[in-house]
């Protein structure tokens, strides 16, 4: 994925959700749904570290083999869909959760403006870590950070100065793409 598609799906997921909690500001009560506004944050609280951890467990496994994919791009392995299915579901639920229980801290007597900033840091927030986790799961790409076979290619080079041009001559055992001639 490139910088510039990421920035966009950021921006419009970010953009719907401010539209979201406007929306649902408009009916909302003074105050918010929540009649005790301590004990409802104290929940977000939870949610929001809950996800936090697993995120950065995540990050960490996928920025671990991201790593070791770079080090040892002789020969790339290992570092293309790290993160299993059920894990990517787990984050896209938790970060559900966490937007919809956003929406219930709508409240009409507080500037729109403070409530789209409310709204808009979280998944903006939850957006480009998932975005992160994204890239650092797919490192093989032309965009910013990503891999690419450059020791294949200093080896090949060298490989190619160091041959006679007697030996340059010499057919291939195998065809462009690989199989055996």
């Amino acid at each position: 994925m490139n910088l510039a598609l990421a920035i966009l799906i950021a921006v419009v997921a970010t953009s719907l959700a401010i539209v979201a909690v406007l929306w649902v500001r408009r009916r909302a009560p003074d105050g918010s749904y929540f009649h005790d506004g301590d004990r409802a944050a104290g929940v977000f609280g939870v949610l929001a570290t809950g996800f936090s951890v697993l995120l950065g467990f995540v990050v960490f496994l996928a920025f671990t083999s991201y790593d070791s994919a770079r080090a040892g791009a002789e020969r790339i392995h290992g570092a293309i869909g790290v993160i299993p299915l059920p894990l990517w579901l787990v984050l896209f639920f938790i970060s559900a959760v966490i937007f919809v229980y956003t929406l219930f801290f709508a409240d009409s007597g507080e500037r729109a403006v403070v409530q789209a900033l409310l709204m808009g840091t979280v998944v903006a927030v939850i957006v480009a870590m998932l975005l992160l986790t994204q890239f650092l799961n797919n490192p093989f790409h032309d965009g910013i950070g990503g891999l690419r076979p450059d020791a294949m290619g200093r080896t090949l080079k060298i490989i190619d100065q160091e041959l006679t041009p007697a030996q340059r001559q010499l057919p291939l055992p195998c065809d462009v793409e690989g199989n055996p001639l």
